[in-house]
């Protein structure tokens, strides 16, 4: 099939293929394949629009737990300056270029992680490695076990904290999701941020 002028794209290949094949290119470009995403829709539905339920309901989340967060980190916190958005997940920051506090709502679970995305690859990996010789304090600090991924095939390090059997598809959850995201984000940013700041 043609899609531009001189610019032909095979379409007879099965969805494990796509995947195949988009998975190498995500990690030759160092881009975790955890982020890629597909998603179905109906024949004419705008996968951008604004109007579409499932960018709908991600938007009216934010807007309900936002003011939670925000609440939570204080007055000029990390997401004072953080709007509602469509995207399933929102970054509050804390002054080191590239690194982030990501709140993330999915239909089967919410997480809060600090991500490593610096554009140089070298300053995450070194970044998580040093935060990662605190793990027992910090895991001490907070009173769990965190989930830490070093990320070695991909640019992007993080650790996080997920709780599961809630959904952003559920009204009735929102309030404790939106209780989690502020209290871990807050947290991480009290306990696991000041290592960051010294690194």
């Amino acid at each position: 099939m043609e899609i531009g002028d001189g610019i032909f794209v095979f379409t007879n290949t099965s969805t494990q293929s796509k995947l195949s094949v988009l998975n190498r290119v995500f990690k030759l470009y160092d881009v975790d394949p955890a982020d890629l995403v597909f998603y179905l829709r109906d024949e004419g539905e705008g996968l951008e629009d604004e109007n579409n339920p499932r960018y709908a309901l991600r938007k009216q989340y934010w807007a309900y737990a936002l003011p939670i967060i925000r609440e939570t980190h204080g007055e000029n916190g990390s997401f004072s300056n953080v709007n509602p958005t469509s995207a399933n997940w929102i970054n509050g920051f804390f002054g080191v270029n590239g690194f982030s506090l990501c709140c993330i709502a999915n239909y089967d679970s919410a997480r809060v992680e600090v991500v490593f995305s610096n554009s140089n690859r070298e300053v995450n990996k070194q970044a998580f490695d040093a935060l990662i010789t605190h793990k027992s304090d910090i895991e001490s600090a907070l009173g769990i076990s965190l989930q830490w991924n070093r990320g070695d095939d991909i640019k992007s390090s993080k650790v996080y904290h997920k709780l599961d059997n809630v959904s952003i598809e559920h009204e009735v959850d929102w309030l404790q999701m939106a209780r989690f995201h502020a209290d871990w984000s807050k947290k991480f940013f009290d306990v696991i941020v000041p290592y960051l700041l010294h690194t």
